[in-house]
């Protein structure tokens, strides 16, 4: 027969087994709650920068790269055509004015120099033996004067002596020879005037033949000084101080007259041209300071001129150096520019965040005190400068913030720092 069992009641805690896990997971629920408060993301500490926020002076800059450039350039060109038979200097080399460049060639030039010299000395012969002949003809006429005096002066004595017997009533001289004599010295008297004036003429004809002797030498003259030049010419000479930055002839070339030789820059003028993004151009103008660096030196600058063209998204600005220039200053040197844009006092700045362009609005995560978490946080940007940029508002000064790149935890509000 059946034997009936008393009747036992299950614990409760048997009855109710699932509260203990509830209550379990639970409790390490509200553990984590409070230990990751509402973070959503890990983060570690060695993986991101940050920055404080400051506040005092804050001076708005444009970092830009360039070159010294000279102010004075000229190119040297040849005078003369011919064969470059000698280099000797190259592109970075220092020259005097005077110093050869380039020698060069040209047998016919010294042909034509030979001609011309053999044509100088037949013009000077030339001349002096037609100016003998003048001045000898230049005493036949003064000799004629001479005599043609003595000739007067007899005639007038033998007047003198005629008239004087024919006033103390002396018979011995007729009439007839009286008038005689009279004519005598007339004829004397003209002809004696008249050797005279041809010895003028004379004297005018020797000067206007010296003239024109002198204007056909002054023409021969100057071709062969021409030809002279021409032949120097072959030494091409620097025409003024300053170093070589190019040199177009090669050895056993042919070069033209006025074809380019060599182009030098004068070292002691430079200027400094700088390539401006163009998103930063807009904020330079003109006479605002330039700290030049050569990576040696610094060098004190103003803006001089803006580009108004625009090329490869770059704007060229022109800077006048207005300190000393150091010695590593040469044409073609590399340079930093650091352009003054503008000076704000008591302004909140920080160090410039990556992707946080200027005059923006962007999300920035800020460190808590104990430096935990990192929480989102809307800031407004105003001017930026290399290295640094203002902050308008969101943010106090001595808040800690990250300035590396935060695009991966954009979309959490706060997180959590390992």
């Amino acid at each position: 027969m059946d034997v009936q069992r008393p009747f036992v009641a299950k614990p409760w805690w048997k009855k109710h087994w699932y509260i203990f896990p509830a209550v379990a997971l639970l409790t390490t629920i509200y553990l984590l709650k409070s230990y990751l408060g509402d973070a959503s993301y890990f983060l570690d500490k060695k993986s991101f920068v940050t920055a404080k926020v400051q506040q005092g002076n804050f001076t708005v800059n444009v970092r830009a790269s360039g070159l010294l450039k000279p102010l004075n350039i000229r190119w040297v060109s040849s005078q003369v055509a011919g064969r470059v038979e000698e280099v000797l200097v190259k592109a970075g080399a220092k020259v005097n004015v005077g110093d050869v460049l380039v020698k060069l060639s040209n047998p016919e030039l010294h042909r034509e120099l030979e001609t011309a010299r053999w044509e100088l000395e037949a013009n000077k012969a030339e001349s002096h033996a037609a100016y003998v002949a003048l001045e000898s003809q230049m005493v036949d006429l003064q000799n004629s004067v001479v005599s043609a005096e003595y000739s007067y002066q007899s005639a007038k004595l033998k007047l003198d002596a005629e008239t004087m017997l024919m006033q103390q009533g002396n018979a011995t001289v007729s009439a007839l020879d009286y008038q005689k004599s009279q004519l005598a010295v007339k004829q004397q008297m003209q002809y004696w005037q008249a050797q005279q004036q041809k010895a003028e003429k004379m004297k005018a004809n020797m000067a206007a033949t010296k003239i024109a002797q002198n204007a056909r030498m002054g023409l021969v003259e100057n071709n062969y000084q021409r030809v002279v030049d021409k032949v120097a010419a072959l030494q091409v000479r620097a025409n003024t101080e300053g170093i070589i930055q190019q040199v177009s002839l090669e050895l056993g070339e042919r070069t033209q007259l006025g074809d380019s030789v060599a182009l030098i820059a004068d070292q002691h003028s430079l200027f400094a041209e700088l390539q401006v993004q163009e998103v930063r151009a807009r904020d330079i103008s003109i006479g605002q300071f330039v700290n030049i660096d050569t990576r040696r030196s610094e060098i004190s600058g103003k803006v001089t001129r803006i580009d108004p063209a625009v090329k490869n998204g770059m704007v060229l600005i022109d800077v006048a150096l207005t300190s000393q220039l150091p010695n590593e200053a040469r044409p073609d040197l590399t340079v930093d520019g650091l352009i003054e844009i503008s000076n704000i006092d008591d302004a909140l700045y920080i160090k410039r965040p990556m992707y946080a362009p200027s005059h923006s609005t962007v999300n920035l995560y800020t460190l808590s005190e104990d430096k935990a978490f990192a929480n989102k946080r809307e800031v407004n940007l105003g001017q930026a400068s290399v290295n640094n940029i203002q902050i308008l508002t969101g943010l106090s000064v001595g808040d800690e913030v990250i300035i590396s790149d935060s695009t991966a935890w954009q979309d959490h509000q706060q997180i959590m720092i390992n």
